[in-house]
């Protein structure tokens, strides 16, 4: 899946997360309207909350750069016509959930331009109350009062945001430390050189097909799951036969040590899952731990199936690389024993994009 692909997949999910939003808001009134008191310009603030969401679906004809402002401004103009529609003033506060909804785009420079944004419009649209001939001393200090929270609210989720922005560049410092540390494991035996990348790019293929899984996440497991091999000397590691009973068991500790490792360096739990588990085999019969079937991290059971293509796709020191269509045979043999067979499925439905990630190295 090209970058310009999964970005389209991911502006379409914030339309669909914005509308959905849009449409819970309009069940509330409804029930209000049904139940309670009849709110004012009600027929248009349906119309207006049906359809608010369509604008933006004008963002995708734009460049992926611009079409998280574009999805911002239609949320404001949305807010903006329905605050103005009903003329209740207590419910100002709705511009707070622009800048909420501008944190799934995960940019602090998209927050702050929604925040600013939300602000000048509703102390604009709250000032229209000093003109009304309607205005009462009360209605100025809720529009104070709601503006205060709202300033505390932006300045909270601001810092709070830009924590969680700080620890995942922590993060992937450590990543990008282990994946240095990996490419070493591979200078040291020439028949991996490049599986780490191949197995994180198939484990990305797949985890975008699960929504439990966080694609990128996936993607630095997928980097840093044989980066226990370091501990492994040079004579077992780069042996050319087969391994004796012995050298196998030491080459099953590269597991356990390399989860040591990215536990040491604070690396996230999820990942650490993936490079403990992934030789686990869907009967039981794998290792570390002889983990069976969903007791086996979802992770480390993505990570398993792209580990075993991309071996069998690769040239060892015993046997050449495989076929394409014998890997595809030998999934599909190994399903329910050494891999799970709902993941065995989707990764056969999706097939043809591993056929052309090795047309893409080959060339």
């Amino acid at each position: 899946m090209t970058e310009n692909t999964r970005d389209c997949i991911r502006i379409k999910r914030l339309l669909l997360i914005g509308q959905i939003s849009v449409y819970f808001g309009l069940l509330i009134l409804t029930l209000r309207q049904l139940w309670l008191y009849p709110a004012h310009h009600y027929p248009y603030v349906v119309v207006i909350m049906s359809i608010g969401f369509l604008p933006s679906l004008l963002a995708l004809r734009f460049k992926p750069a611009a079409q998280p402002y574009i999805l911002v401004i239609n949320s404001l103009l949305l807010v903006s016509c329905v605050f103005i529609l009903l003329q209740e003033w207590a419910l100002s506060g709705v511009f707070i959930l622009v800048p909420v909804y501008a944190l799934l785009f995960q940019q602090r420079h998209i927050y702050l331009f929604s925040a600013i944004c939300s602000i000048v419009l509703y102390t604009a649209l709250s000032s229209l109350i000093l003109f009304s001939e309607n205005k009462s001393s009360m209605q100025f200090v809720v529009l104070l009062d709601m503006l205060t929270i709202f300033l505390i609210l932006v300045f909270i989720i601001y810092y709070v945001f830009k924590d969680l922005r700080w620890r995942n560049i922590r993060e992937a410092r450590h990543v990008q430390t282990i994946y240095t540390l990996s490419l070493s494991v591979e200078a040291r035996d020439p028949y991996t050189q490049g599986h780490s990348e191949r197995v994180a790019r198939i484990v990305r293929i797949i985890a975008d097909r699960l929504p439990q899984l966080d694609s990128e996440l996936a993607y630095n497991s997928g980097l840093v799951h044989d980066v226990g091999k370091l501990s492994i000397t040079d004579s077992v590691l780069q042996k050319e036969n087969r391994m004796t009973g012995g050298e196998y068991e030491l080459m099953k500790t590269h597991t356990t040590i390399g989860a040591k490792l990215c536990n040491n360096l604070n690396i996230s739990e999820e990942i650490v899952e993936g490079v403990l588990h992934h030789h686990e085999r869907f009967d039981g019969t794998g290792y570390p731990h002889g983990l069976q079937g969903e007791e086996i991290p979802l992770i480390a059971r993505v990570l398993s199936i792209a580990d075993a293509i991309d071996a069998m796709c690769s040239n060892r020191s015993y046997r050449s690389a495989l076929e394409l269509n014998h890997v595809y045979a030998e999934l599909d043999r190994c399903k329910g024993s050494q891999f799970d067979p709902v993941l065995v499925k989707l990764v056969q439905e999706i097939w043809r994009e591993i056929e052309l990630l090795y047309e893409e190295e080959g060339e």
